[in-house]
């Protein structure tokens, strides 16, 4: 089994020792991937931190859900896997019937190339709150994407008259610190006012150097947010908490990578994952040394170790983990009824 859960008995006694004093009572995970075998090509699989999965749909989001976070009332943003390799219309199809917007909330792929009328239609008629976009829906080389070039003007200009969520990975080497992002990232909420911009990954900045100085200059935006996912650094976390105005920040994973057993690192103003499967993004842990639990509980030992230094409280948290989330996802709902 490499899922890394409560089904563990050594994950169980982390969760019990480390997280169920001060986790709440309610938690939604703003950043979750779901797919079933129509996403992908045939015979093709998904390469989850070095493990091959066919399919991670809501029975599994159901499961880890529970074993992850036992004894809690659960959520979750879901969206399926952005990239042009995969059935597009298919996985949107999928997260579509599978979402309630009551427990699950359905997002919808992005492709910029898409015609502004389609795009309309789906998300007016459809159940989705927000947008996915991705870099590799750009037809253009990876290091050359720019966030405009994934959210062109007619393509946003219905987001924002439906008043809808935007989950952005920012592309470019030089992520958050990248002055082209910081730019167009400003620009972008600038213009779209109604529309809802969610920094994934906090820009993808996953070592202190990359976030130190760089979300100044944001944290004044009143139409952006910032998602945790997969950032497990103490040191940025506890710098986004004590930078950017507290019901701005969203507790989030990248499921299903997140049950996957590993740990980000930073090296030398760097950084990497280590795993004990090869994977393309990761140091292989080849001796097999090293004991480990998943990616969302070092994010979690992250977030109570940022929380313990600033003495943030039982209110930041509970916005954090689900409230804060929550009350974007109803103002996207409210918009989408005018």
């Amino acid at each position: 089994m490499w899922r890394e859960t409560t089904k563990r008995e050594r994950n169980m006694s982390i969760f019990r020792e480390e997280f169920a004093g001060w986790l709440p009572k309610r938690i939604l995970d703003f950043h979750v991937h779901v797919f079933n075998p129509a996403t992908l090509p045939q015979g093709a699989t998904y390469n989850c931190a070095g493990h091959a999965l066919r399919r991670y749909g809501f029975a599994e989001l159901r499961r880890d859900l529970a074993e992850l976070y036992p004894g809690r009332r659960t959520a979750a943003v879901c969206f399926g896997l952005p990239d042009r390799i995969y059935n597009r219309a298919a996985n949107d199809r999928y997260v579509a019937a599978g979402c309630d917007n009551r427990r699950f909330f359905a997002f919808r792929l992005l492709d910029p190339s898409e015609d502004p009328a389609v795009v309309r239609r789906d998300l007016a008629s459809g159940p989705y709150l927000g947008v996915k976009p991705y870099l590799n829906y750009v037809r253009k080389p990876v290091d050359d994407v720019e966030i405009d070039d994934m959210l062109p003007a007619p393509l946003m200009k219905v987001i924002n008259e439906l008043g809808l969520i935007v989950m952005l990975h920012i592309p470019r080497k030089g992520r958050l610190a990248d002055p082209v992002n910081q730019e167009q990232l400003v620009a972008l909420c600038r213009r779209w006012p109604n529309a809802k911009i969610v920094l994934a990954h906090v820009g993808r900045a996953y070592f202190l150097k990359n976030v130190v100085g760089h979300i100044d200059r944001l944290r004044k935006l009143p139409n952006l947010w910032y998602d945790l996912a997969m950032v497990g650094n103490p040191e940025v976390l506890e710098h986004v908490f004590a930078t950017v105005p507290a019901d701005r920040v969203l507790y989030a994973t990248d499921q299903p990578i997140a049950v996957a057993p590993g740990k980000s690192l930073e090296i030398n103003n760097q950084y990497s994952y280590i795993t004990p499967a090869p994977w393309k993004l990761a140091i292989h842990d080849t001796s097999g040394r090293v004991v480990y639990t998943c990616f969302a509980y070092e994010e979690l030992r992250g977030i109570g170790k940022a929380v313990a230094r600033l003495g943030l409280g039982r209110r930041f948290l509970n916005g954090l983990f689900h409230d804060n989330g929550m009350r974007l996802l109803q103002a996207a709902m409210r918009s989408k009824e005018r």
